[in-house]
């Protein structure tokens, strides 16, 4: 039987499995999961995540910056209960609510939109974890980055570990309203001294915060490259769960739609385990 909250199991092929073509699935009977965000596979003798979900659902109640429309809002258009042929529905989205990227183009208007960049761009094999707990809100200081220049210097994606998110549900309106930021000297810590970097995550509801205007704004123009002339930018991802392992991960992935010429999009991020 499966345990309460979780799919049943479901036999895959001798393909599918641990290592995925890197090596064999145990004995070729391995079954698929799926609990609690996490996508896991079993080969008869321990279950490995492979596939975690790091995004939230996109609702109408999700907590958004204060002001901003809704993450989401459906609007059924055909329904087959009211005699229609197939349910269709009509799907209002905002740019910068819920899980999403801000590409350059955010607050940096020669910056690119995400549409205009390569695939590539949205996957990271070298993600690091940094630690640095605001349970009352308040700036990420670049002193507290400094410690991990090493690991940051090697890294394509980093993640930034407030612990902020165990307010999302608990307390969506101080989650959306009182959050931390990152300083926009940190930011141009992150720009300037790690060349391998490509993208920065946070478990808030932003980079910025609305407590904090003018920082929120200049850490924003910061990472997405406004007045460089080399064309460095971050892409910056908001409103995720971060958790302690993900410096593990293989890759992740943080697909956002291709709208042109959006300034951002919702993304489902996925982190992949070996």
């Amino acid at each position: 039987m499966a345990r309460r909250g979780a799919r049943p199991w479901i036999s895959l092929p001798p393909s599918i499995g641990p290592g995925g073509r890197e090596g064999r699935c145990g004995s070729g009977n391995s079954k698929l999961q799926i609990a609690n965000g996490k996508l896991q596979i079993a080969d008869g003798r321990a279950r490995l995540d492979v596939y975690r979900l790091l995004s939230y659902p996109l609702g109408a109640t999700s907590p958004v910056w204060p002001g901003n429309p809704p993450a989401a809002r459906t609007e059924p258009l055909s329904s087959i209960g009211r005699g229609s042929w197939a349910n269709t529905t009509l799907l209002h989205l905002f740019s910068h609510s819920g899980t999403h990227v801000d590409a350059p183009k955010h607050f940096n208007d020669v910056g690119p939109a995400a549409a205009e960049l390569p695939i590539e761009a949205f996957i990271f094999s070298r993600p690091c974890v940094v630690e640095t707990p605001k349970p009352e809100g308040g700036f990420i200081m670049r002193a507290e980055l400094e410690p991990h220049r090493a690991a940051l210097r090697q890294a394509d994606l980093c993640l930034l570990r407030t612990g902020w998110s165990s307010l999302r549900s608990a307390d969506p309106d101080r989650y959306a309203r009182q959050g931390p930021l990152l300083h926009p000297d940190a930011g141009r810590f992150l720009v300037e001294d790690c060349p391998s970097l490509r993208g920065v995550a946070i478990d808030a509801i932003s980079i910025g915060s609305p407590g904090y205007p003018a920082e929120s704004v200049a850490v924003h123009h910061v990472l997405t490259g406004l007045g460089r002339p080399d064309g460095r930018f971050l892409l910056i991802f908001e409103d995720l769960r971060i958790d302690p392992d993900l410096g593990q991960a293989r890759r992740i992935y943080a697909w956002p739609l291709f709208v042109e010429d959006s300034d951002g999009s919702p993304c489902v991020i996925v982190a992949e385990f070996k």
